[in-house]
């Protein structure tokens, strides 16, 4: 984790990409630390790991393998609880790739839990069947359906209707899931902010992060009534 020095005014969760502490896509909370002071000022910047693919799905049987629980009842109310007896302060979402995938589902799924989520080169399974990682945690087809951000998207557009909570970010890797996703949001009426001027590698990168927390900080600025306030 990392602690500002300053009062804590928000919580943020990058999401992992990959199991355990696994590195291949880089570091996140190193790539984080190295961002300007203004982007990471009075912010909690929490990394959680999981033992499996983190899609954060809920398998259908196996209950050693429920992410998303894991993340909401465990690693949230964890977090917060390291604040001692502040008033709790907003948590947002961040991540990319898989990351994206588990950050807007979140959201739709918990919008009173999370606040924004901030998301780059989001893998939205556009044009291609389910990743077989994510068949595995999931478990079943029921349970694939349940956790299609797509779907979740639509299922809950409503609830997103009003303030923008979501930045989604491009372009790395994934320009068609970025496209579609645009277009996805645009015709739900859901408003959101999209942008492609953060062109990185498909990797926890600072090229992309600062952008992202940029958004992340100025969705939470029109989202949240006081947040400007907290600032001063």
């Amino acid at each position: 984790m990392i602690w500002p020095e300053q009062r804590v005014r928000r919580v943020v969760l990058a999401l992992p990409v990959e199991k355990g502490d696994g590195r291949k896509y880089g570091h996140s909370l190193a790539e984080i630390g190295r961002l300007p002071a203004h982007l990471r000022d009075g912010t909690v910047f929490a990394a959680p790991t999981f033992s499996e693919s983190p899609w954060l799905v809920n398998h259908a049987t196996r209950a050693d393998c429920r992410q998303e629980d894991h993340l909401v009842r465990v690693v949230v109310p964890t977090v917060l609880a390291l604040l001692g007896g502040q008033a709790r302060p907003p948590v947002h979402l961040l991540g990319f790739s898989k990351g994206g995938f588990a950050a807007l589902n979140l959201l739709t799924r918990h919008p009173g839990l999370f606040a924004v989520a901030s998301v780059w080169d989001a893998s939205l399974l556009s044009d291609r069947p389910p990743h077989p990682q994510l068949v595995d945690v999931a478990g079943s087809a029921a349970r694939l359906d349940e956790y299609d951000v797509r779907q979740n998207l639509r299922r809950h557009a409503a609830t997103l209707h009003g303030a923008r909570r979501i930045a989604l970010g491009g372009i790395g890797t994934l320009e068609a899931d970025w496209i579609a996703g645009h277009r996805l949001l645009e015709a739900l009426g859901i408003p959101h902010d999209a942008y492609r001027d953060a062109p990185a590698d498909h990797r926890w990168d600072t090229a992309w992060l600062a952008p992202a927390l940029g958004h992340l900080l100025a969705l939470e600025a029109g989202f949240l009534p006081g947040a400007r306030a907290r600032e001063e």
